[in-house]
């Protein structure tokens, strides 16, 4: 797919690209390299830029590729680079400064989990070792909260958010919504959780130290990150069929793939030495005379 695109050329928008590709002039490789194809000065720019896109795709130079693009154009970059994307979805607090509590990570290396109070910290070294961001309004929201909380994050070579996207293709809704109308529904269990039941369950666990809680809000935000694979695959596969374009469509991922996973990782969320403490507190806290009922 992006091969086939020619917007890299500062003068050539879509309008132009698909006038191209109606002659055509359909890749990279068949721009022709003499003669006047759209204008004199916009050839020479237009080759200029494709051999610098060349190069730098030979040497799959991700950062030097997506520089030569419109942030717009970014999604097309996807279908050679998918392996190098992380996909994630962050849980707050609720309270007023929106602390994280929760975040989920899905990359080609799997699952991973990062949790308030436990290994939060570790979260931007493990963002930082991918160069392709994934998110649902993650620009908006999850992305502004982990930079404020964490005060420094990483710069992705490239941002995805898949709100954008899926508005461009009249995905409307938030990504629950997206997901039912792509036919990717979640588990019955998790149908109509939303984002304040994530704030609740993380109470039910500061409060009480209930790890049933937490585990639920776990599972939660897995599904908020490995359903973006699926989401992605999909819209990237419907924006190049509007193109146009007669490319093989990537495989679509199928949660199945890692539903152990999130088996093992909810079952690994046991009592932790602050969860003790939670509910000690707790337990101070109790009146007399419900201690002495308990």
């Amino acid at each position: 797919m992006i091969r086939r695109t020619f917007q890299l050329a500062p003068g050539v928008g879509p309008w132009r690209e698909k006038d191209l590709w109606a002659r055509g002039i359909d890749s990279w490789d068949a721009f022709p390299s003499e003669g006047v194809v759209m204008s004199t000065k916009l050839d020479d720019r237009a080759r200029a830029r494709i051999a610098q896109a060349q190069s730098a795709h030979q040497a799959r130079d991700l950062k030097r590729l997506a520089a030569l693009f419109p942030p717009r154009e970014h999604w097309r970059l996807y279908g050679d680079f998918w392996g190098e994307a992380v996909f994630f979805d962050i849980e707050t607090d609720g309270q007023l400064h929106q602390r994280p509590t929760a975040v989920s990570l899905y990359s080609r290396e799997g699952l991973e989990v990062f949790i308030q109070g436990r290994n939060l910290g570790a979260l931007p070294a493990a963002l930082e070792k991918w160069p392709i961001w994934v998110t649902f309004n993650g620009s908006c929201f999850d992305v502004p909260v982990l930079r404020k909380h964490f005060g420094a994050l990483a710069e992705p070579v490239v941002h995805l958010d898949l709100r954008f996207i899926c508005r461009k293709l009249q995905l409307s809704g938030g990504l629950k919504a997206v997901e039912d109308g792509l036919g990717i529904a979640r588990p019955l269990h998790l149908r109509g959780v939303n984002g304040w039941d994530a704030v609740l369950l993380w109470r039910a666990y500061v409060d009480r130290g209930d790890v049933e809680a937490l585990r639920f809000l776990v599972e939660y935000n897995l599904y908020d990150a490995f359903q973006l694979k699926s989401v992605m695959d999909v819209a990237y596969n419907q924006a190049a069929r509007s193109l146009g374009c007669d490319e093989p469509p990537l495989p679509v991922f199928d949660r199945g793939e890692v539903l152990y996973d999130v088996s093992r990782l909810l079952l690994e969320l046991g009592v932790s030495q602050s969860d003790l403490r939670a509910l000690q507190r707790a337990r101070d806290g109790a009146p007399a005379r419900a201690r002495y009922l308990l």
